[in-house]
């Protein structure tokens, strides 16, 4: 969550570096959303990367990460085999939109 005065893309960069150890790498701006379920929030959609280094999660925030592709992900959700926030699915889909509408360009 940005906090008070703080820019999408500032609270992005503080975000990776905190719960990643991401840093240093190039954020690309993709969308501002409303997400409307639980609770009310408004999201800014950033790409992170090319990053290939080690990844050092932030125990009270991330408790494991596992890497797949965008369409796994997905396939994961619809199966209900496991569970994915609807924020972070929303996400998803506006970014293989976005992803899909550079490919075009």
């Amino acid at each position: 969550m940005p906090q008070a005065g703080e820019e999408y893309a500032d609270n992005a960069r503080r975000e990776v570096e905190e719960e990643m150890g991401v840093r240093d790498v190039p954020l690309t701006y993709i969308t501002t959303f409303l997400h409307d379920d639980v609770v009310r929030v408004w999201t800014g959609l950033f790409t992170c990367g090319p990053y290939d280094g080690p990844l050092t999660l932030q125990e009270e925030e991330v408790e494991s990460v596992t890497l797949m592709k965008p369409e796994e992900l997905l396939e994961l959700a619809e199966s209900g085999k496991d569970k994915v926030t609807s924020d972070g699915l929303h996400a998803l889909r506006l970014y293989l939109a976005w992803k899909e509408e550079q490919s075009r360009k």
